[in-house]
C-alpha cells in the first residue's frame, strides 16, 4: 500500500495554482535562484530606501514654503494694515514688491474690506497670472501652486485679505535632481549586488557542484569509497562532513549488506530447504540448489505455471485455492502435497509462502519454502500401519476394528441398512503352534489371514484382533441369508490343507455371528453377542458357525447370577469335600484318595463341579476355591494319618486349575498348607491336566520344578486326551500319569482303547512313572489292567466319592473285605 503524502493547505494550493511565477523561479538552477535573490533583495531595498527618502525630502521641503508662506503673509499683512486703512495703493503695491524678493512667489493680491482688489503683485518669471478682482473668485482658481490666504486686521477687526501663492517648480527641480542622484546610486548598487551575488554564487555553489560532482560519480562507478573535498569549515565545510559521513554509512551499510547477502546465498545454497521467491507479477524469479534437487531440474528456472504443472492433479485445486488466498488476502500458506518430478518420481513436500511487503506496505513478491517430506511422510505411513494393521498378517488390528465397527454402525443407523460382525477362532491353533513351532504357527496365521480377505468383498474389513482371533465387518447386508452364505464359503475355504513346513495342516474356525441393528447398535454389546455366539459354535463341536440368540444372552445373565452365587458361597463356606479312594491293583490296598468338591446349595442343593467350575475358571474365582480345596482336603487327610487310619505313605490327590497353576504365588502357598495343616510333604499330590500344561510348555516345566522343590508329587490328569508329545512328557518332572477314563471305559469292548491304555501304561512304566486308571467300573476292565501291569484305579468298582466321615468308614471295616471281593 503507498503512503499519502500529508494534505497541502488551501494557501499552498493556491500559491501553486495561481503563481506561475513562483514555479518558474522554482525551475531555476541553484545559481541563478541565488543572483535573482540578492537582486531581488538588493533592488527591493534601495528602491524602498528611495521612496522613503524621496518622500521625506518632499514633504520637508513643502513645509518650507509653507512655512515660508507663513512668514511673509503674517508681515505683510502686519505693513499694509495702514496702507489699507488709508486706500494707499502706492504703498500697498510697495508692500506687494518685497515679495519679488523670493523668486518662488508667483503672485500677491490685496483685498479691501469690501473683498475687491486694492492692489498686486505678480513675478516676471512665470506666465502672467492677474489677480482677481474679487476674493471669492480667487477659490475658482485652477492651480498646483501653494496659496495661503491671510486676514488683516485693525484693532482685531478684518479689514482686507492678503492672497500669497507660491510656485511648486523649485520643489519639483529639487525632487526631480534627487531622484537622478537616487537612481544613480541604485544602479551602482544593484550593479555592486550583482558583483557580490556573483561571488556568493561562486562560494556556495562551488562546494554543492563539488557534492554533486562527487555523488554523480558514485552513482556512475557504484564507488561509495569516494569522499568530497572540503574547502571551509563554515556551514558548507560541516554539510561536506555530513555527506561525508552519510558516505561512510552507507558504505558500511553496503559492505554489512553484502556480507549479509553472501551469508544468504551461502545459508540457501547449504540450506536443506528449497527456497523460491516469486515477483508480483507472479514469476519465479529465484531458486536455490536445493530447490532444483527436490523437482529434478538440474539447471533452467522453470514458468511458474511449469510448476504447477509438476503437482500431483490430485492436491492441486487445494494448491490454488490456497496460492489465490496468498495473492488476494494476503494469506500465508501451509500445506503437504505432492510433486511429479519429470523423471516420475512421487515426492512428498511441505510447501510454506507468504507475501513480502517493503517497510510502506508496498509487494515485493512472495517468498517461499518446500521441505522433501517423502522419508516422513513413509515413516508416518508405517507408523499408522503399526497403529492400525497387524504386523504380521496385514490386517486390520483391534483398534482400527474398532473405528471401523463405530462407523459401520453409525452407517447402519442412518441408512436403515444391516451390518454383520464375525467373530472366528482357530480351532487347535495351540496345539500346532506348540508342536511345530511358533514360526509355523505365524505361517499358519498369514495364511488363515490370506485365506479370509480372499472370502469377502473389498467393502467388507477383516481384523486379526489377537492370537487366533479374527473379525469379519460385513456392510450393506440385505438377509440372514447372505451372512450364511460367506460363513459357510469361510468353513469351505479352511477345510482345504494348508501346507507348513513340508507338512499338511487341517484346520477349522469357530464363528460367531451377530447382527446390527436387530441385535443391537451398543459397540460393545455387539462384539460382547459375537464373542458368545463363537462360544457357543466351539461348544457344539467346532468347525461352525453359531447367530447371537436371546437364549444365549439368557445364558450370560444365568452366567452372570452363577457368578454371583459363586462369591456367596466362598463366603458363607456353602462348598464340601468328597474323597475317591485309589487302590493298589496289585494288593488292592488303599493308597491314598483323590479330592473332589461339591457345592451344597441353600436352594438347589448338591452341585456338581461340572456345573460351576467353569464360570469360577472364567471369572479368576477358582483361585480362591482351588486355594481352600488345598488347605481343607490336606488338614482332614492329615488327621486321618495322625489317627492312623490312612497310610503313612498314603497320598492325597488335589487337583490345580489353569488359573492355579499359572498363579506366581503357587509354591509358596504350597508351602504354607503344609505347614499349616502338618501333612508331610510326601502326601500330598496334585494333579495338572494334560491341556494346562500345554498352554506353555516352557514356563510349566519352571512351574513344576518349583512345586517338586516343596517336596510334593505331580501328576498328570486325564492323560491322553490333550496333545502332548513324548519328548515333552519326558521333560516334565512328574510321578504319576493318570490314564483318562474314556479311554478305560470302553474295556474290552473297544480294541483301540485297549491298545492306548497298554500303550500307557508300558510308555509310563519306561519313564518309570506310575500309572492310575481312572473310571474303573467292571471286573473286565480290572483284569485287563491287572494284565498290563496298571499300578492304581479308582472307580465306581472300588468306592464312589466319600465324605470324610464315610471315608474313615470305608478305610477301617471296608478294606478288607473289599479286597477279597476284588479278587479274580
Amino acid at each position: 500500500m503507498q503512503q499519502v503524502p500529508p494534505a497541502q493547505t488551501s494557501e499552498d494550493q493556491r500559491a501553486e495554482e495561481g503563481s506561475p511565477g513562483i514555479k518558474l523561479f522554482a525551475s531555476q538552477s541553484l545559481r541563478r535562484r541565488l543572483v535573482l535573490i540578492s537582486l531581488m533583495t538588493t533592488g527591493l531595498t534601495l528602491i524602498l530606501a528611495n521612496l522613503a527618502y524621496i518622500s521625506l525630502e518632499y514633504y520637508l521641503a513643502r513645509q518650507d514654503t509653507e512655512n515660508k508662506l507663513q512668514v511673509l503673509g503674517e508681515v505683510i499683512s502686519e505693513r499694509v494694515t495702514a496702507a489699507l486703512t488709508f486706500n494707499d495703493k502706492a504703498l500697498l503695491e510697495s508692500n506687494l514688491n518685497t515679495l519679488q524678493a523670493d523668486a518662488s512667489i508667483v503672485r500677491g493680491c490685496i483685498y479691501g474690506e469690501d473683498q475687491t482688489l486694492a492692489a498686486s503683485y505678480h513675478s516676471r518669471t512665470y506666465a502672467r497670472d492677474d489677480c482677481p478682482q474679487y476674493v471669492p473668485r480667487v477659490d475658482t482658481l485652477q492651480t498646483y501652486n501653494f496659496a495661503r490666504f491671510f486676514t488683516v486686521t485693525r484693532d482685531q477687526t478684518p479689514i482686507g485679505t492678503l492672497y500669497i501663492e507660491s510656485s511648486r517648480q523649485l520643489l519639483l527641480e529639487r525632487f526631480y535632481q534627487f531622484m537622478g542622484f537616487s537612481g544613480i546610486i541604485m544602479l551602482t548598487a544593484i550593479g555592486l549586488a550583482l558583483f557580490l551575488a556573483n561571488k556568493l554564487k561562486d562560494v556556495i555553489s562551488r562546494p554543492m557542484r563539488e557534492l554533486s560532482k562527487t555523488l554523480t560519480q558514485i552513482v556512475n562507478d557504484k564507488n561509495y569509497g569516494l569522499r568530497a573535498r572540503k574547502d571551509s569549515s563554515d556551514e558548507l565545510g560541516d554539510l561536506v562532513d555530513l555527506f561525508n559521513t552519510l558516505l561512510s554509512t552507507i558504505d558500511e551499510e553496503n559492505l554489512s549488506l553484502k556480507a549479509s547477502e553472501e551469508r544468504f546465498r551461502k545459508l540457501t545454497a547449504l540450506s536443506p530447504v528449497g527456497i523460491f521467491q516469486v515477483d508480483p507479477n507472479q514469476k519465479l524469479q529465484y531458486v536455490n540448489q536445493r530447490w532444483r534437487d527436490i523437482h529434478g531440474l538440474p539447471s533452467e528456472l522453470p514458468d511458474l505455471q511449469d510448476w504447477f504443472e509438476m503437482i500431483n492433479p490430485k492436491d492441486m485445486v487445494i494448491v490454488q485455492e490456497a496460492w489465490n488466498r496468498m495473492v488476494y488476502d494476503q494469506e500465508s500458506i501451509a500445506l503437504e502435497i505432492r510433486l511429479v518430478r519429470r523423471d516420475n518420481a512421487h515426492t512428498w513436500i511441505h510447501l510454506m509462502a507468504s507475501a513480502l511487503h517493503d517497510r510502506d506496505g508496498v509487494l515485493l513478491g512472495y517468498l517461499g519454502a518446500i521441505s522433501d517430506i517423502s522419508e516422513l511422510k513413509a515413516a508416518q505411513i508405517q507408523m499408522e500401519t503399526l497403529a492400525f494393521y497387524d504386523p504380521l498378517t496385514g490386517l486390520a488390528n483391534r483398534r482400527l476394528f474398532k473405528n471401523r465397527l463405530d462407523k459401520s454402525v453409525k452407517a447402519v443407523m442412518r441408512s436403515g441398512k444391516s451390518m454383520a460382525l464375525m467373530f472366528l477362532d482357530m480351532d487347535q491353533f495351540k496345539r500346532v503352534n506348540d508342536t511345530l513351532g511358533h514360526d509355523a504357527g505365524d505361517i499358519l496365521l498369514k495364511e488363515v489371514a490370506n485365506r479370509l480377505n480372499n472370502t469377502v468383498r473389498e467393502n467388507d474389513t477383516v481384523s486379526r484382533i489377537g492370537g487366533d482371533e479374527f473379525t469379519i465387518l460385513l456392510t450393506d447386508v440385505k438377509s440372514t441369508q447372505d451372512v450364511r452364505v460367506v460363513a459357510e464359503k469361510i468353513l469351505k475355504v479352511m477345510a482345504k490343507p494348508i501346507r507348513v513346513k513340508g507338512q499338511d495342516i487341517i484346520t477349522s474356525v469357530s464363528i460367531g455371528i451377530t447382527l446390527t441393528p436387530d441385535d443391537s447398535t451398543d459397540l460393545n454389546t455387539l462384539m460382547k453377542n459375537a464373542d458368545l455366539a463363537m462360544y457357543s459354535a466351539k461348544e457344539q463341536g467346532r468347525n461352525n458357525f453359531q447367530f447371537f440368540s436371546e437364549e444365549m444372552n439368557h445364558s450370560i445373565l444365568e452366567h452372570l447370577a452363577l457368578e454371583k452365587e459363586i462369591k456367596e458361597a466362598i463366603q458363607r463356606n456353602q462348598f464340601t469335600l468328597l474323597f475317591q479312594p485309589k487302590i493298589s491293583l496289585f494288593d488292592y490296598r488303599t493308597t491314598g484318595v483323590e479330592t473332589l468338591i461339591r457345592w451344597e446349595h441353600p436352594d438347589k442343593g448338591l452341585i456338581t463341579p461340572d456345573n460351576f467350575i467353569p464360570v469360577a475358571e472364567e471369572t479368576g474365582q477358582i483361585i480362591d476355591i482351588g486355594n481352600w480345596v488345598l488347605e481343607q482336603a490336606c488338614r482332614q487327610i492329615s488327621s486321618l494319618i495322625r489317627e492312623n487310619v490312612l497310610s503313612s505313605e498314603a497320598k492325597v490327590a488335589v487337583n490345580l486349575s489353569a488359573k492355579q497353576f499359572a498363579d506366581p504365588l503357587l509354591a509358596q502357598r504350597i508351602r504354607n498348607v503344609l505347614e499349616i495343616t502338618r501333612i508331610p510333604p510326601r502326601c500330598l499330590e496334585l494333579e495338572i491336566t494334560e491341556s494346562t500344561l500345554m498352554e506353555d510348555v516352557e514356563s510349566a516345566i519352571k512351574i513344576m520344578q518349583e512345586i517338586k522343590s516343596t517336596g510334593v508329587s505331580i501328576a498328570i490328569d486325564d492323560f491322553g486326551t490333550g496333545y502332548s508329545s513324548l519328548s515333552y512328557i519326558k521333560r516334565f518332572p512328574i510321578d504319576v500319569l493318570k490314564v483318562d477314563r474314556s479311554f478305560v471305559m470302553d474295556i474290552p469292548e473297544d480294541k483301540n482303547d485297549m491298545a492306548i491304555t497298554a500303550a500307557v501304561i508300558a510308555m509310563a512304566h519306561k519313564l518309570s512313572l506310575n500309572v492310575v486308571a481312572e473310571g474303573v467300573e467292571t471286573q473286565e476292565q480290572l483284569k485287563y489292567l491287572r494284565q498290563n501291569n496298571c499300578d492304581e484305579g479308582q472307580g465306581y468298582l472300588f468306592s464312589r466319592p466319600l465324605s470324610l466321615g464315610q471315608l474313615h468308614q470305608f478305610l477301617v471295616v471296608n478294606d478288607k473285605r473289599r479286597s477279597n471281593s476284588y479278587e479274580i
